[in-house]
């Protein structure tokens, strides 16, 4: 519309100037016709006249040229310049002595030109006239142009309306046309596939008559609508069915972790109870048994009894909340200690304990759940060497990954045979253990992964690449003392049962 519009607009000044020039040079051309038709007839009157020797009547001629109304005036020239006859006494000064009179008759040309007056243009035409072998003299004819503006103005108006009502009928007849062929159809696919978007897989465009563009896009837009449609029914079935497979996986590994459960549980309180009820039976067989001998089945049947108390209490930790009782702890000096409590269990098994610590480092914890977990690492680590090896304990700053906050660091790692890789994904479930049945419930792990995580840190497994199992504990340190120690320098290493080692 834009280009048509502009090259219509563009022929329509075209043909205007043309149009006005065309009716400009008609009306000069008139007014020379005019010219010349007075000059002849006033040549052949005044030569008339003076051969009859009768007076001119010339005026009579030019008094009548009055009657045209394209005239504006008429005047009769001597060889002198003066106005000798004029059609209309009013004709203004002017028009009675126009510049180029005298050359008209010093040099018998023909002149015309246009003039303004009064803020009015004026063509004038000034011709030589010649009669008897002495006198001669020129007449001039004036017209206004006021004709010819008026003639273009209504032209320019006539061009300019006509121009608007064909645009304006193109206008509508495309926007109709539009509206019909591209706008509706348009419409309706953009409201399909915001129907889609919204998931309404129900929804179909109206397919119009024909056989354009438009049609069959609609025809397509349905048929993939009709094809999505049958997919989400049929991953809607499959996920019922992946659901089903899956709440029946659940169901049994569910089934599978009460068993291992089940067993690991019923093994560890089962000797116990079975070390119990043989010394009660004991009692009940020799009531008159010497002191000594009743006082150490009753403190046998007091350290099984224990025994089956800790047990339901590491089944309760897994389960019941926390209720952390949170202190700053220097983490290498309570580390330390815990090593100092199993420091007897790994000498008798033949395992040297490395404490390397950065510098220290402070935690806002609760110090006994942390030492719970501590302890079930590095228990689970001298378990893991029964022939013997080296336990190494690190502790030392880190950066968060994520936010940058300062972290705290233990790694503890053993030279034993390391986790498999089937089994390194599942080792801090529940009820998983690598374990001979009888000698752990799976619940240590869990329930150390649940502490560090209630302090806000993680805790990682993986295999060394030299061989055994690396624990890395991340718990955040305590910002007040973390700034005021982060200058310090290492502290060194603490090596644990050497000389008992080299001993043996």
């Amino acid at each position: 519309m834009i280009m048509v519009g502009t090259v219509m607009t563009a022929a329509s000044f075209f043909i205007l100037h043309q149009r006005e020039a065309t009716l400009n040079e008609a009306l000069r051309s008139d007014v020379r016709v005019h010219a010349r038709t007075v000059q002849i007839a006033l040549e052949e009157n005044l030569q008339d006249d003076y051969l009859a020797g009768r007076p001119p009547e010339a005026q009579q001629l030019i008094n009548r040229l009055r009657e045209n109304t394209k005239i504006y005036g008429v005047v009769l020239f001597d060889a002198q310049s003066r106005v000798v006859m004029l059609s209309n006494p009013l004709i203004i000064e002017e028009i009675r002595h126009p510049p180029e009179l005298d050359r008209v008759i010093s040099t018998d040309e023909e002149v015309d030109f246009i003039q303004t007056i009064n803020d009015e243009e004026i063509f004038f035409v000034i011709l030589p006239i010649h009669f008897g072998a002495d006198w001669h003299g020129a007449v001039e004819i004036s017209q206004p142009l006021t004709f010819v503006k008026a003639e273009i103005a209504r032209t320019r108006r006539n061009f300019v309306l006509m121009t608007l009502l064909l645009l304006a009928t193109i206008f509508l007849g495309v926007f109709i046309a539009l509206r019909r062929s591209i706008s509706v159809p348009i419409k309706e696919l953009l409201s399909g596939a915001a129907a889609l978007g919204r998931g309404d897989l129900d929804y179909r465009v109206n397919v119009r008559k024909g056989q354009g563009e438009f049609a069959q896009l609609a025809k397509e837009f349905n048929r993939m609508a009709d094809y999505l449609a049958i997919q989400r029914r049929t991953a809607a079935h499959e996920a019922e069915e992946r659901l089903a497979l899956e709440r029946e996986l659940r169901h049994s590994e569910r089934l599978a972790s009460v068993g291992r459960l089940a067993a690991g549980v019923a093994h560890e309180m089962g000797a116990p109870l079975n070390v119990i009820d043989a010394r009660a039976e004991q009692l009940l067989a020799r009531p008159h048994a010497p002191l000594d001998m009743r006082q150490r089945n009753l403190t046998i049947i007091r350290a099984q009894a224990e025994r089956i108390t800790r047990i339901v209490r590491q089944l309760l930790n897994l389960a019941r909340p926390y209720h952390l009782r949170r202190k700053p702890v220097e983490l290498s000096q309570m580390i330390s200690h815990t090593i100092e409590q199993i420091e007897a269990n790994a000498a008798r098994a033949g395992i040297v304990i490395e404490f390397t610590p950065e510098y220290q480092v402070w935690v806002e914890t609760d110090e006994e759940f942390l030492r719970q977990v501590l302890l079930n690492i590095c228990l689970n680590g001298i378990q893991a060497m029964p022939t013997g090896g080296r336990l190494r304990v690190e502790c030392k700053g880190y950066k968060g990954p994520k936010d940058g906050r300062p972290m705290a660091c233990v790694r503890i790692s053993d030279t034993g045979s390391g986790i498999s890789p089937e089994q390194l994904p599942h080792i801090f479930e529940p009820f998983y253990t690598t374990k001979e049945v009888g000698q752990g419930t799976g619940l240590g792990l869990a329930v150390a992964r649940r502490i560090v995580e209630e302090h806000g840190g993680r805790i990682e497994a993986a295999n060394h690449p030299e061989g055994g199992a690396v624990f890395t504990v991340y718990l955040p340190e305590y910002e007040k003392m973390a700034d005021t120690l982060a200058g310090q320098t290492d502290v060194g290493s603490v090596v644990y049962n050497e000389s008992a080692i080299a001993g043996r």
